[in-house]
């Protein structure tokens, strides 16, 4: 996805889908083992067999995200400190396509349509680029479930294995900070 931002330029964003078999990412594997674990036979996990103390590691890299229908969007319930400090902002309360660059949120806002379409987990390779700037991060969507039949929540993580100060200073000159 392209398109322009007012404070830098023109800036694309992409995403390459990996092979979830083949995850180079270790945190992420982990991460992903555990969500099979609670899964217990289920597309997946209820929030409530999503334990914080077993996720102490991760907890900054992760966000939770409601699904809401009708029409099919979402909103943010929690969002690591990781996270907050990455983008400069706090994002709880918000849906995917307020974050900034808009191509990045746009491009969110379909990976979590894909989600919820898919009841399983995704990973990506995000690529960002702007004029001299580019940088990447991989990012897990887990589903999760209250009912067993549709998906009701996601959650959200980032590798540990990214340069955190390049993609923090990506976001704040795309945000003009």
């Amino acid at each position: 996805m392209a398109g322009t931002d007012a404070s830098s330029g023109p800036v694309r964003v992409d995403a390459l889908e990996l092979d979830m078999a083949a995850c180079p990412y270790a945190d992420l594997s982990d991460i992903l083992g555990y969500w099979s674990a609670k899964c217990d036979g289920r597309f997946a996990p209820r929030r409530a067999d999503i334990d914080p103390i077993d996720l102490v590691a991760w907890l900054p890299r992760i966000m939770l995200a409601d699904v809401l229908a009708d029409p099919l969007d979402f909103r943010y319930r929690l969002s690591g400190t990781g996270i907050c400090d990455m983008h400069g902002q706090e994002p709880t309360g918000q849906s995917p396509r307020d974050l900034t660059p808009p191509p990045f949120g746009a491009l969110i806002h379909a990976h979590y349509c894909a989600a919820v379409a898919r009841r399983a987990p995704i990973l990506h390779l995000i690529v960002l680029d702007a004029s001299d700037r580019s940088r990447s991060y991989a990012r897990l969507i887990l589903p999760l479930s209250e009912d067993g039949a549709a998906v009701t929540m996601l959650m959200t993580v980032d590798s540990k294995e990214q340069n955190t100060r390049a993609l923090k200073n990506f976001f704040a000159q795309m945000s003009g900070r």
